[in-house]
């Protein structure tokens, strides 16, 4: 984006009503509610759940493959718990995942309000970004960063910085809209994730396999998401632009913080399809920190020319 905030005045983009930085966090860290992927609702109905095939695709259409679990490292030490670095916390839900799974957490959160929130739960969450946290280089097995890297200054300082706290052969997972699928062409100004003046950079997936490489990172994949929650925004923004649809307008421009699960199964066909046809509008990306330096170097070097 260009012009675009100072970092004296970024801040002041990010309002109390954030959405992002409003979601509620898990209820209970200790005791949390089961998830609607391991009681989803039709097992409450005797005749249904017995329908062979209904409950895999039943998962199979709610998993948008937007925060997936990272892989577990291959340590011989199964009594030491990985460890994983979230930059972009929020409110903790990630976090709560991945305490759920056997990991150890750090949360990095700019938000006072969102880290605090997550905080409460327990978490150890510093408020800031990076720069303004000292965490111990090569000691984390992942790291993550939900819908993040678009809203920083400098996204190869940010992927270095998470490279360095990587253990050799640790995993970085992140997700970034994708300005290279049909999205912005078609919808040009009403595209929902141009979301000025927050998105500093937008990516295609050369651009995102380009920007990995000059990081030094390796073995890049990426998954187009089976996610429409863009398309839902900008039709709000495109509804909000006429005075009789306007009420419309705003609610749709809500819905993409807070998701209703019968909607989500109802558009989920309509998600897959674009995934499919790799023109899904949100990129979910895994990459490693090779294990030996030769490799990162190389891999750079590869990566300009």
């Amino acid at each position: 984006m260009n012009p675009r905030p100072t970092a004296a005045t970024l801040n002041l983009c990010y309002p109390e009503n954030y959405g992002p930085h409003l979601a509620s966090p898990p209820a209970d860290r200790n005791n949390s509610a089961v998830s609607a992927a391991e009681s989803p609702w039709y097992l409450r109905l005797l005749p249904l759940r017995y329908i062979p095939g209904l409950k895999s695709l039943y998962l199979w259409l709610i998993d948008d493959k937007g925060q997936p679990l990272p892989r577990r490292p291959n340590d011989p030490d199964t009594t030491v718990a990985p460890r994983a670095v979230e930059l972009g916390c929020s409110t903790g839900g990630y976090l709560s995942k991945l305490v759920d799974a056997g990991w150890t957490v750090v949360g990095v959160e700019p938000s006072e309000t969102a880290s605090e929130k997550a905080r409460e739960l327990g978490f150890c969450v510093h408020t800031g970004v990076l720069d303004d946290v000292s965490l111990p280089q090569a000691s984390f097995d992942t790291a993550a960063a939900w819908m993040v890297i678009e809203h920083v200054f400098d996204p190869v300082t940010t992927l270095r910085q998470l490279f360095e706290l990587l253990k050799p052969g640790g995993q970085l997972l992140f997700s970034v809209p994708n300005a290279g699928c049909w999205e912005p062409v078609v919808l040009r100004s009403a595209w929902y994730v141009w979301e000025l003046p927050r998105h500093l950079h937008h990516f295609t997936p050369s651009k995102v396999r380009e920007v990995l490489g000059t990081a030094g990172f390796a073995n890049v994949k990426i998954i187009h998401q089976k996610n429409v929650l863009n398309l839902i925004g900008s039709f709000g923004i495109l509804f909000g632009r006429l005075l009789l649809t306007r009420g419309l307008g705003k609610r749709l421009l809500r819905y993409p913080d807070a998701p209703n699960m019968w909607v989500q199964l109802a558009i989920s066909p309509l998600a897959h399809l674009m995934a499919i046809c790799r023109q899904g509008g949100r990129l979910t990306i895994t990459a490693e920190r090779p294990l030996t330096t030769s490799s990162n170097c190389s891999n750079a070097e590869d990566a300009k020319r």
